[in-house]
C-alpha cells in the first residue's frame, strides 16, 4: 500500500473530497440540516416577498387586508426563528459527530503506522492534526455543505419567480450571481497558498510549544529559556504574517463580492424602473421584483462568502488526509495464525535498512530459547536497537524472517503480537494517573493482588512502602513524580504483567543503581523460566548476567558465546570501543 504522492506545492488533490463521505455515517442529522436550512431560507424568502407586496400595494394605494397580512408575516417570522434555531442545532450536532468520527480515524491511523511510521513526525504536529486541523473542518460540515445545497434551491426558486414577474430581471442578476460565485474560484490559488501557510505555521508553533513544555526542566537548567522564548516569538510572528495575508485575501474576496452584489442591485433597480415605465410591471409589483432579485443575489453571495475560507479548509484536509492515507510500515496478515504461547525466538538471515541504499542489518541469524537471556552488544549504530524494533515489528525485514515458536511475526495480528512480545524501553513514558494505573497498562483487568505481586517482583515495594498512598500514588505527567530508576521499575512491572513469552530489555537498567539492577535481574530470573529475554545493554554487569552474548559489528554477527568466554578473549571491550559507554567498562 502506498499513499498518494502530493505535488510539489504540498497539495493532495481530492483530499477534501475524500473526507466528505464522512457525512454518510449520519444521514438523519444531514437530512435534518438540509430540511431546517431549506425551511428557514424559503420561509424567509416568503416573508420578504409578502412584506414587499404589502409595501407595493400601499404605495400603489391598492386595498390590503393589513391585519391578515401582518398575522401571516408574524407566523412566517416565527417559523424562520424556529427553523434557524433548529438548523443551528442539527448542523452543529452533525458537524461535531463527524469530527468525533474523524478523530477516531486519525487515532486509528496513528495506531496503524506507529511507531515505525511516525519517526519523521513531531508529536506536536500529530496533535495539531488530531485537534486543530479537525476542528477547522467544523466550518465545512456545519456551515458550508448543507447551506450551499439549499442556497442553490433558493436561487433556482428566486430566479423562476423573478422571470415570472419580469423576464428581464434574471438577465441582469443571473450573470452577476455567476460572477459572485466565481470569485472564490478565481482566487483559489491564493486561498490555497495562504491557507496552507496558516496551517503549516500553526502546526510548527504548536509543535514547538509542546516541545517547550516537555523540555522546561532542561531549558531552565541550561539557561535557554530566553533563547526558546525568542524562537517561539519568531514562530508567532510567522503565524501572524500568514494570518494577515490570508485575512487580506479574504477581505479582497468580500469586497469584490459586495461590489458585484451592489452593482447587480443597482442594475435590478434600473430594470424595475424601466419595467414600470414600459408597463411590464405595475407599481405594486416593483418591491416584489427587487426582493426576488435579492433572492437570486443573496444565495450566490452567501455561497461565495462561505467559500472564502476554502483554502484553509483544503489545507487542513490535506494534512488530515496525509495522515489517514499514510502507509503502514508493516503489512496486515491476510491469514493470521494463532499467537504462540512460547518457543524460540529465531532471526533467519535478516536484512534491513531504514533507507534502501543504507543497510543496517546484513544477514543476521540467531535464536533465543525459552528461559534464556541473550544480550546484544556492540558500538552505537551497529543494529542492536534495530533488532529489537524488528522483533517488536515496528518494521519488517527487507529479507529473511523472524519467528517466535515457529510462527512468522508477519502472520500475527497486532494484538497477538503485543501479547507475544513486550518491551521495557530506556525512555519510559508514564501517563498521568496512579502507579497502579500505569502498571495495569500491561493488563487492564489485572486484580489488585496481581498488580501488587508484579510490583514486588519489579523491586517497587521498598519504594512504595515509603509512600502514604502506595500503588495509588500519582505518577505525575510523564512520570515527573518519580525518579528515573522508579520509572524504569514501573515499566518492568508493566511488561511482566502482560505475561508475554518474549521480553525485550532495551537499556532498561541504564537508570538503575547497581544494587537495584542486581535485585531486578534476580527477579527476572525467578519469574522467567519460560520467557525468552533479549537484552540490549552497555553495562558490563548487565551483559555478564546473560546466558549468551551476541556481538554485532557492521550489521553482522561477529561473535556468539557466553559472556565469560568473550570477556576472556577481550571481545566485549573491543565490541563497544568508540562508544560513549563501553561494554568492557
Amino acid at each position: 500500500m502506498t499513499a498518494p504522492t502530493p505535488p510539489a506545492d504540498g497539495r493532495r488533490p481530492g483530499a477534501l473530497r475524500r473526507l466528505l463521505p464522512a457525512i454518510a455515517g449520519h444521514p438523519r442529522a444531514f437530512r435534518g440540516t438540509l430540511v431546517a436550512n431549506l425551511l428557514g431560507q424559503l420561509t424567509a424568502l416568503a416573508a420578504a416577498v409578502l412584506g414587499a407586496a404589502l409595501v407595493g400595494r400601499a404605495v400603489a394605494g391598492a386595498p390590503t387586508p393589513v391585519g391578515l397580512v401582518t398575522g401571516a408575516l408574524g407566523a412566517l417570522v416565527a417559523v424562520v426563528t424556529l427553523a434557524t434555531w433548529w438548523e443551528m442545532y442539527v448542523s452543529h450536532d452533525l458537524a461535531y459527530r463527524i469530527l468525533a468520527d474523524l478523530r477516531t480515524r486519525v487515532y486509528d491511523a496513528i495506531t496503524r503506522i506507529a511507531p515505525g511510521g511516525t519517526g519523521g513526525r513531531r508529536s506536536g504536529d500529530l496533535a495539531t492534526v488530531a485537534l486543530s486541523d479537525i476542528e477547522t473542518l467544523e466550518w465545512l460540515f456545519a456551515h458550508i455543505i448543507a447551506q450551499v445545497l439549499t442556497a442553490t434551491v433558493v436561487l433556482a426558486v428566486g430566479t423562476a419567480l423573478a422571470a415570472w414577474i419580469d423576464p428581464w430581471l434574471p438577465a441582469v442578476v443571473l450573470p452577476a450571481a455567476a460572477l459572485v460565485t466565481a470569485v472564490p474560484w478565481l482566487l483559489r490559488r491564493h486561498a490555497d497558498r495562504h491557507g496552507g501557510q496558516v496551517r503549516a505555521a500553526t502546526a510548527e508553533l504548536t509543535a514547538d510549544i509542546v516541545d517547550t513544555v516537555h523540555g522546561l526542566r532542561e531549558l531552565t537548567v541550561f539557561g535557554a529559556m530566553q533563547q526558546r522564548r525568542a524562537q517561539l516569538a519568531a514562530r508567532t510572528r510567522r503565524l501572524g504574517r500568514a494570518q494577515r495575508r490570508n485575512a487580506a485575501r479574504a477581505g479582497l474576496e468580500t469586497a469584490l463580492i459586495d461590489a458585484l452584489v451592489a452593482a447587480a442591485g443597482v442594475g435590478a433597480v434600473l430594470v424595475v424602473l424601466d419595467g414600470v415605465r414600459a408597463g411590464r410591471l405595475d407599481v405594486a409589483s416593483g418591491p416584489v421584483a427587487l426582493v426576488l432579485a435579492g433572492a437570486v443575489l443573496g444565495p450566490a453571495s452567501q455561497v461565495a462568502l462561505l467559500l472564502k475560507e476554502a483554502g484553509t479548509l483544503r489545507a487542513a484536509a490535506d494534512r488530515i488526509d496525509a495522515l489517514l492515507q499514510a502507509p503502514s510500515p508493516v503489512s496486515v496478515p491476510v491469514r493470521p495464525v494463532p499467537a504462540p504461547t512460547g518457543g524460540d525466538v529465531v532471526f533467519e538471515d535478516v536484512h534491513f535498512g531504514y533507507l534502501a541504499d543504507r543497510p543496517v542489518l546484513r544477514g543476521v541469524s540467531f535464536s533465543v530459547r525459552p528461559g534464556e537471556t541473550v544480550a546484544l552488544v556492540g558500538a552505537s549504530g551497529v543494529g542492536k536497537s534495530t533488532c529489537a524494533h524488528l522483533l517488536l515489528r515496528y518494521h519488517d525485514p527487507t529479507a529473511g524472517r523472524i519467528t517466535v515458536g515457529g510462527v512468522d511475526l508477519r502472520d500475527l495480528t497486532d494484538a497477538d503480537l503485543r501479547r507475544t512480545v513486550t518491551v521495557v524501553p530506556q525512555d519510559v513514558h508514564l501517563f498521568p494517573g496512579s502507579i497502579a494505573d500505569n502498571i495495569r497498562l500491561g493488563r487492564p483487568h489485572a486484580t489488585d493482588d496481581e498488580v501488587r505481586a508484579i510490583a514486588d517482583a519489579a523491586q517497587l515495594t521498598p519504594f512504595l512502602d515509603a509512600l502514604p498512598a502506595g500503588l495509588d500514588t500519582p505518577a505525575g505527567e510523564r512520570g515527573a513524580a518519580l525518579s528515573g530508576g522508579q520509572r524504569a521499575r514501573v515499566a518492568v512491572a508493566r511488561a511482566l504483567l502482560t505475561g508475554a513469552p518474549v521480553l525485550v530489555l532495551d537499556e532498561a537498567a541504564a537508570n538503575l543503581d547497581a544494587a537495584t539492577e542486581a535485585d531486578l535481574a534476580a527477579a527476572l530470573e525467578t519469574t522467567g523460566d519460560d520467557r525468552a529475554t533479549l537484552v540490549i545493554a552497555h553495562r558490563l554487569a548487565t551483559i555478564m548476567r546473560a546466558d549468551r552474548v551476541i556481538i554485532l559489528d557492521g550489521g553482522r554477527i561477529v561473535a556468539d558465546d557466553t559472556p565469560e568466554q568473550l570477556r576472556r578473549r577481550g571481545a566485549l571491550a573491543a565490541a563497544a570501543r568508540g562508544d560513549e559507554a563501553t561494554a568492557g567498562g
